[in-house]
C-alpha cells in the first residue's frame, strides 16, 4: 500500500529476525517496522507502533483503512500465531445471485451462458450460488440443465414467497409449505437446496430467526454488519463450537461489489473472513427479455481479480458456513 505517514523503524537487527511489515523511506531504503523472531518453542513479535489510541475501535475498519492498518497488524499476527491459525489456508470467496431461477425466465438462456462462460474464463473454478424462492416451482428446465454444466448451487430465498418476512403471521406454516415445495422441486429437477437461507429484501425478525434456528438450516446470509455480529468472525471455529447443537446457526455476511473495494477485500482476507459478492439479475442482464450486454458480464471482475491474486478458495455458501463461528 502507498500511504504517506510517519512510522518508526528498526536498524541493525539480528539476521534471525523475520520482517512482517516494512516501511520504504523517501530515498528508497526499506526498514522493518514489525518483525518476529523464534525464541525457544515460541515466537516474539516486536511492533514499533505505539499502543492503539482507541482500544474500542473496529478491527475490520482499522484493517480496511491504509492509514491505520499498520498499527494493528502486529497484534493480529500475535493472535493468529497463538491461536494456531494456518495462514496457508486462504480466505474463501463466493458469488451469489438473488431471485433466480424463477418461473418466467423467458429468452435469458443466451445471456446466462455468456455470463457463466465469462466467469469460468476469468477464474476457472469459480462457484456461483443462485437464491431460489420455493414458490417458483416451474422454471425453464433448460435453465437448470445449463446451470448443471457449471460450478453452481442453490440456496433458499425465503421460507416460501418473495415477501418481507417481518410481515408473515404464521412463520411455521410458511416454512412447512416451503419445505414441501422444495422437496417437490428437488425431485422434479434433480437439484439440491443447500441448508442456507437468504431472506428476500434481507429482512427478517427475531421470531423468524428463531423459527429458522430450530430447523436443519446451518446459516443465513445478510449484508448488514451489525455491531454485535462482526466480532464473531475474528476467530476461527473452535472445538467448543459444537455443530450438533440445537443452536447451530451461523450468520454469513456479503457485500455488493460497490462496497467491496480492494482495501475492504484485503481486510476481510487478512482476517480469514469470507468475501461474498452479491448481484441481482438486473446487474447482470439476466432478467427476462434483457438485451445482451457484454459489460454486465464484467460485474464481478474486481472480486475475481483479487481472488486470483490472493489464491482465494472458491466455495459454496454451505461450505463457508461450515467454517464460520456459530451465533
Amino acid at each position: 500500500m502507498v500511504a504517506p505517514m510517519t512510522m518508526p523503524y528498526a536498524a541493525g537487527l539480528d539476521r534471525r529476525v523475520r520482517t512482517l511489515l516494512s516501511s520504504t523511506v523517501q530515498h528508497g531504503d526499506e526498514w522493518p517496522v514489525i518483525f518476529g523472531m523464534d525464541i525457544g518453542a515460541g515466537v516474539v513479535i516486536f511492533d514499533l507502533h505505539p499502543d492503539q489510541d482507541n482500544p474500542g475501535s473496529d478491527l475490520l475498519a482499522d484493517l480496511e483503512e491504509p492509514a491505520t492498518r499498520g498499527g494493528v497488524i502486529g497484534a493480529l499476527a500475535v493472535v493468529d500465531w497463538t491461536a494456531g491459525r494456518d495462514l496457508a489456508i486462504a480466505a474463501p470467496f463466493n458469488l451469489v445471485i438473488d431471485d433466480r431461477p424463477i418461473n418466467f425466465d423467458y429468452f435469458s438462456l443466451g445471456n446466462l451462458k455468456g455470463f457463466l462462460d465469462y466467469l469460468k474464463a476469468r477464474y476457472a473454478d469459480v462457484h456461483v450460488d443462485f437464491a431460489w424462492t420455493p414458490h417458483h416451482t416451474r422454471p425453464d428446465r433448460r435453465y437448470i440443465e445449463l446451470l448443471r454444466q457449471y460450478n453452481t448451487g442453490f440456496v433458499w430465498h425465503g421460507f416460501l414467497r418473495h415477501v418481507d418476512h417481518r410481515l408473515i403471521v404464521d412463520c411455521e406454516s410458511e416454512l412447512q409449505t416451503g419445505t414441501a415445495y422444495v422437496n417437490n422441486i428437488s425431485r422434479a429437477y434433480d437439484v439440491r437446496f443447500q441448508p442456507v437461507m437468504i431472506f428476500p429484501f434481507e429482512r427478517d425478525s427475531p421470531r423468524v430467526h428463531e423459527v429458522l434456528r430450530r430447523t436443519d438450516f446451518i446459516a443465513k446470509v445478510q449484508s448488514d454488519y451489525g455491531a454485535n455480529q462482526t466480532p464473531n468472525f475474528y476467530r476461527l471455529r473452535t472445538l467448543q463450537d459444537d455443530k450438533s447443537s440445537d443452536n447451530s446457526l451461523s450468520t454469513i455476511f456479503r457485500d455488493s461489489t460497490d462496497n467491496l473495494s480492494r482495501d475492504r477485500m484485503l481486510a476481510l482476507a487478512m482476517l480469514g473472513m469470507p468475501i461474498i459478492a452479491l448481484a441481482h439479475p438486473g446487474d447482470l442482464a439476466l432478467r427476462r427479455f434483457s438485451r445482451r450486454n457484454t459489460a454486465a458480464a464484467a460485474y464481478f471482475d474486481s472480486v475475481l481479480d483479487f481472488a486470483a491474486e490472493k489464491s482465494l478458495r472458491s466455495m459454496s455458501l454451505e461450505e463457508i458456513a461450515a467454517e464460520v463461528p456459530l451465533d
